[in-house]
Protein backbone atom coordinates (compact mmCIF):
# COMPACT_ATOMS: atom_id res chain seq x y z
CA UNK A 1 0.00 0.00 0.00
CA UNK A 2 2.80 2.18 0.76
CA UNK A 3 4.60 1.47 -2.73
CA UNK A 4 1.24 2.50 -4.49
CA UNK A 5 0.38 5.64 -2.46
CA UNK A 6 4.66 6.43 -3.25
CA UNK A 7 3.52 5.93 -7.46
CA UNK A 8 0.34 7.86 -7.39
CA UNK A 9 2.58 10.42 -5.74
CA UNK A 10 5.27 10.61 -8.09
CA UNK A 11 2.73 10.16 -11.17
CA UNK A 12 0.50 13.43 -10.07
CA UNK A 13 3.21 15.51 -8.83
CA UNK A 14 5.17 14.77 -12.69
CA UNK A 15 1.52 15.55 -14.30
CA UNK A 16 1.11 18.17 -12.16
CA UNK A 17 4.59 20.03 -11.94
CA UNK A 18 6.16 18.80 -14.99
CA UNK A 19 10.08 19.25 -14.48
CA UNK A 20 9.74 21.14 -11.02
CA UNK A 21 7.55 18.64 -10.05
CA UNK A 22 10.13 15.87 -10.91
CA UNK A 23 12.59 17.98 -9.13
CA UNK A 24 10.47 17.85 -6.03
CA UNK A 25 10.36 14.29 -5.89
CA UNK A 26 13.85 13.44 -6.10
CA UNK A 27 14.46 16.37 -3.28
CA UNK A 28 12.12 14.29 -1.16
CA UNK A 29 13.64 11.41 -1.60
CA UNK A 30 17.08 12.64 -0.64
CA UNK A 31 15.50 14.42 2.13
CA UNK A 32 13.94 10.62 3.36
CA UNK A 33 17.35 9.61 3.28
CA UNK A 34 18.72 11.97 5.06
CA UNK A 35 16.54 11.68 8.30
CA UNK A 36 17.02 7.92 7.98
CA UNK A 37 21.00 8.66 8.69
CA UNK A 38 20.16 10.73 10.73
CA UNK A 39 18.39 8.69 12.98
CA UNK A 40 21.29 5.72 12.34
CA UNK A 41 23.73 8.88 13.38
CA UNK A 42 21.78 9.24 16.70
CA UNK A 43 21.63 5.43 17.82
CA UNK A 44 25.64 5.63 17.04
CA UNK A 45 26.01 7.73 20.29
CA UNK A 46 26.10 11.05 17.74
CA UNK A 47 24.57 14.21 19.43
CA UNK A 48 20.72 14.16 18.12
CA UNK A 49 21.08 18.25 17.95
CA UNK A 50 24.23 18.50 15.94
CA UNK A 51 23.21 15.91 13.73
CA UNK A 52 19.80 16.99 13.43
CA UNK A 53 20.93 20.77 12.53
CA UNK A 54 23.28 19.47 9.90
CA UNK A 55 20.07 17.32 8.50
CA UNK A 56 18.00 20.68 8.43
CA UNK A 57 20.47 22.64 6.92
CA UNK A 58 21.01 19.84 4.05
CA UNK A 59 16.97 19.45 3.68
CA UNK A 60 16.51 23.20 2.97
CA UNK A 61 19.35 23.40 0.72
CA UNK A 62 17.90 20.16 -0.90
CA UNK A 63 14.44 21.60 -1.24
CA UNK A 64 14.96 25.45 -2.38
CA UNK A 65 18.10 24.88 -4.21
CA UNK A 66 16.85 22.12 -6.27
CA UNK A 67 13.25 23.73 -6.72
CA UNK A 68 13.93 27.55 -7.55
CA UNK A 69 17.69 27.41 -8.37
CA UNK A 70 20.52 28.96 -6.72
CA UNK A 71 19.84 32.47 -6.64
CA UNK A 72 19.70 35.43 -4.27
CA UNK A 73 15.91 34.98 -3.15
CA UNK A 74 16.96 30.87 -2.44
CA UNK A 75 20.49 32.48 -0.61
CA UNK A 76 18.73 34.77 1.65
CA UNK A 77 15.61 31.98 2.64
CA UNK A 78 18.40 29.42 3.24
CA UNK A 79 20.48 31.59 5.40
CA UNK A 80 17.12 32.35 7.40
CA UNK A 81 15.62 29.53 8.33
CA UNK A 82 19.35 28.31 9.19
CA UNK A 83 20.06 31.29 11.42
CA UNK A 84 16.22 30.41 13.22
CA UNK A 85 17.24 26.45 13.55
CA UNK A 86 20.10 28.10 15.43
CA UNK A 87 18.30 30.02 17.56
CA UNK A 88 15.37 27.72 18.58
CA UNK A 89 18.27 25.06 19.63
CA UNK A 90 20.06 27.60 21.44
CA UNK A 91 16.98 28.98 23.21
CA UNK A 92 14.69 26.50 23.67
CA UNK A 93 16.38 23.56 24.93
CA UNK A 94 17.50 24.90 28.15
CA UNK A 95 13.45 25.33 28.71
CA UNK A 96 12.25 22.42 27.89
CA UNK A 97 15.21 20.32 29.77
CA UNK A 98 14.35 22.37 33.06
CA UNK A 99 10.52 21.92 32.20
CA UNK A 100 10.92 17.59 31.80
CA UNK A 101 9.68 17.89 28.68
CA UNK A 102 11.98 14.03 27.01
CA UNK A 103 11.24 10.82 27.60
CA UNK A 104 7.55 8.66 27.92
CA UNK A 105 4.60 11.06 29.03
CA UNK A 106 1.73 9.22 31.05
CA UNK A 107 0.06 8.04 28.12
CA UNK A 108 2.67 6.35 26.18
CA UNK A 109 3.66 4.38 29.52
CA UNK A 110 0.46 2.51 29.98
CA UNK A 111 -0.04 2.16 26.37
CA UNK A 112 0.58 -1.95 24.73
CA UNK A 113 3.64 -0.66 23.05
CA UNK A 114 5.91 0.46 26.69
CA UNK A 115 6.51 -3.34 27.38
CA UNK A 116 8.85 -3.71 24.33
CA UNK A 117 10.72 0.01 25.23
CA UNK A 118 13.73 0.06 26.72
CA UNK A 119 14.46 2.32 29.68
CA UNK A 120 18.30 1.88 29.01
CA UNK A 121 18.68 3.71 25.64
CA UNK A 122 21.76 5.45 26.72
CA UNK A 123 20.43 8.81 24.18
CA UNK A 124 20.02 12.52 25.67
CA UNK A 125 16.31 12.48 25.35
CA UNK A 126 15.79 15.88 25.91
CA UNK A 127 17.84 17.01 23.02
CA UNK A 128 15.80 13.81 20.89
CA UNK A 129 12.86 15.38 21.27
CA UNK A 130 13.84 19.10 20.78
CA UNK A 131 15.51 17.30 17.59
CA UNK A 132 11.59 16.58 16.78
CA UNK A 133 10.33 19.89 17.59
CA UNK A 134 12.78 21.44 14.98
CA UNK A 135 12.18 19.55 12.13
CA UNK A 136 8.11 19.66 12.70
CA UNK A 137 8.68 23.47 12.04
CA UNK A 138 11.24 22.89 9.42
CA UNK A 139 8.48 23.32 6.41
CA UNK A 140 6.84 26.53 7.72
CA UNK A 141 9.52 28.69 8.26
CA UNK A 142 10.76 27.57 5.03
CA UNK A 143 7.72 28.31 3.09
CA UNK A 144 7.64 31.50 4.96
CA UNK A 145 10.95 32.52 4.15
CA UNK A 146 10.44 31.61 0.66
CA UNK A 147 7.20 33.81 0.20
CA UNK A 148 8.74 36.87 2.22
CA UNK A 149 12.35 36.57 -0.34
CA UNK A 150 10.16 36.15 -3.32
CA UNK A 151 8.15 39.03 -2.67
CA UNK A 152 10.67 41.48 -1.60
CA UNK A 153 12.60 40.38 -4.74
CA UNK A 154 9.86 41.62 -7.08
CA UNK A 155 9.08 44.44 -5.59
CA UNK A 156 12.78 45.31 -5.90
CA UNK A 157 12.51 44.26 -9.55
CA UNK A 158 10.61 46.64 -10.27
CA UNK A 159 11.40 49.18 -8.64
CA UNK A 160 14.83 49.64 -7.54
CA UNK A 161 15.57 52.59 -6.33
CA UNK A 162 13.45 51.71 -2.89
CA UNK A 163 16.44 51.81 -0.09
CA UNK A 164 16.89 48.81 2.25
CA UNK A 165 15.19 50.06 4.72
CA UNK A 166 11.99 50.41 2.49
CA UNK A 167 12.88 46.90 1.54
CA UNK A 168 13.12 45.75 4.72
CA UNK A 169 9.53 46.77 5.71
CA UNK A 170 7.77 45.53 2.21
CA UNK A 171 9.26 41.96 3.54
CA UNK A 172 7.64 42.76 7.23
CA UNK A 173 4.24 43.89 5.59
CA UNK A 174 4.22 40.33 3.48
CA UNK A 175 4.81 38.11 6.88
CA UNK A 176 2.25 40.08 8.73
CA UNK A 177 -0.70 39.04 5.98
CA UNK A 178 1.05 35.46 5.93
CA UNK A 179 1.59 35.11 9.61
CA UNK A 180 -1.71 34.14 10.91
CA UNK A 181 -2.33 31.15 8.14
CA UNK A 182 0.89 30.05 8.94
CA UNK A 183 0.84 29.53 12.55
CA UNK A 184 -2.45 28.04 12.24
CA UNK A 185 -0.70 25.72 9.73
CA UNK A 186 1.00 24.55 13.24
CA UNK A 187 -1.89 24.79 15.39
CA UNK A 188 -4.29 22.65 13.28
CA UNK A 189 -1.53 20.25 12.55
CA UNK A 190 -0.57 19.73 16.74
CA UNK A 191 -4.62 19.89 16.86
CA UNK A 192 -4.93 16.96 14.47
CA UNK A 193 -2.41 14.69 16.69
CA UNK A 194 -4.28 15.73 19.93
CA UNK A 195 -7.29 14.51 19.38
CA UNK A 196 -6.95 10.72 20.38
CA UNK A 197 -5.51 12.63 23.69
CA UNK A 198 -8.33 14.81 24.43
CA UNK A 199 -10.45 11.90 24.31
CA UNK A 200 -8.45 9.86 26.49
CA UNK A 201 -8.88 13.19 28.96
CA UNK A 202 -12.28 13.06 28.09
CA UNK A 203 -12.49 9.28 28.99
CA UNK A 204 -10.66 9.07 31.84
CA UNK A 205 -12.99 12.52 33.11
CA UNK A 206 -9.70 14.12 34.16
CA UNK A 207 -9.79 16.98 36.20
CA UNK A 208 -8.31 20.41 34.83
CA UNK A 209 -6.01 20.57 37.31
CA UNK A 210 -4.76 17.02 35.80
CA UNK A 211 -5.02 18.04 32.51
CA UNK A 212 -3.18 21.44 32.68
CA UNK A 213 -0.18 19.45 34.23
CA UNK A 214 -0.34 16.36 32.10
CA UNK A 215 3.31 15.95 30.04
CA UNK A 216 1.47 14.67 27.32
CA UNK A 217 -0.13 18.25 26.43
CA UNK A 218 2.67 19.69 27.44
CA UNK A 219 4.85 17.95 24.88
CA UNK A 220 1.95 18.77 22.09
CA UNK A 221 1.77 22.42 23.06
CA UNK A 222 5.18 22.92 23.20
CA UNK A 223 6.09 21.81 19.75
CA UNK A 224 2.99 24.09 18.40
CA UNK A 225 4.75 27.12 20.53
CA UNK A 226 8.38 26.64 19.51
CA UNK A 227 7.16 26.42 15.64
CA UNK A 228 5.58 29.51 16.36
CA UNK A 229 8.05 31.44 17.86
CA UNK A 230 9.82 30.09 15.06
CA UNK A 231 7.26 31.69 12.29
CA UNK A 232 7.76 34.66 13.87
CA UNK A 233 11.47 34.74 14.32
CA UNK A 234 11.33 33.69 10.43
CA UNK A 235 10.01 37.13 9.14
CA UNK A 236 12.59 39.62 10.20
CA UNK A 237 15.15 37.68 9.51
CA UNK A 238 14.39 36.56 6.14
CA UNK A 239 13.47 40.52 5.07
CA UNK A 240 16.90 42.18 6.86
CA UNK A 241 18.93 39.49 4.33
CA UNK A 242 17.32 39.39 1.36
CA UNK A 243 17.20 43.46 1.55
CA UNK A 244 20.91 43.54 2.73
CA UNK A 245 22.18 40.76 -0.28
CA UNK A 246 19.76 42.52 -3.09
CA UNK A 247 21.15 46.32 -2.20
CA UNK A 248 24.45 44.69 -1.91
CA UNK A 249 24.94 42.49 -4.84
CA UNK A 250 26.34 44.01 -7.85
CA UNK A 251 24.36 41.74 -9.89
CA UNK A 252 21.03 40.61 -8.98
CA UNK A 253 21.00 36.79 -8.32
CA UNK A 254 24.42 36.25 -9.41
CA UNK A 255 26.77 36.79 -6.94
CA UNK A 256 26.42 34.35 -4.21
CA UNK A 257 27.40 35.60 0.22
CA UNK A 258 30.75 33.94 0.96
CA UNK A 259 29.30 33.01 4.48
CA UNK A 260 26.55 30.89 2.40
CA UNK A 261 28.77 29.10 0.16
CA UNK A 262 31.36 28.21 2.56
CA UNK A 263 28.71 26.36 4.89
CA UNK A 264 27.43 24.82 1.61
CA UNK A 265 30.59 23.56 1.35
CA UNK A 266 31.29 22.12 4.54
CA UNK A 267 27.83 20.48 4.66
CA UNK A 268 28.61 18.58 1.34
CA UNK A 269 32.09 17.54 2.34
CA UNK A 270 30.23 16.13 5.88
CA UNK A 271 27.52 14.59 4.18
CA UNK A 272 30.53 12.93 1.57
CA UNK A 273 32.09 11.27 4.69
CA UNK A 274 28.53 10.06 6.36
CA UNK A 275 27.98 8.54 2.80
CA UNK A 276 31.46 6.53 3.44
CA UNK A 277 30.54 5.69 6.83
CA UNK A 278 27.21 3.89 6.01
CA UNK A 279 28.57 2.50 2.85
Amino acid sequence: MILKLLILLFVLMVLVGGNRGLDSFLALARTVIAFIVNVYLITWGMPPLFTTFLVSVFFVITVLYSQNGKNVKMDAAVMAVTLVLFVIALTSGPILWRAGMSGYNEVEQYEEISMYLSPNLAIPMSAVSLSAVMLGLLGAIMDTAVAITTAVHEVYVNQKDLSEKQLVQSGMTVGRDILGTTVNTLFFAGLGESIMLAVLFMKNEDTVSVILNSKALFQEVSGIAIGAIGCLLIIPLSSILIAHFLKNSEENGSKKPDLLQKCYNYIKKHLKNIKKMVQ
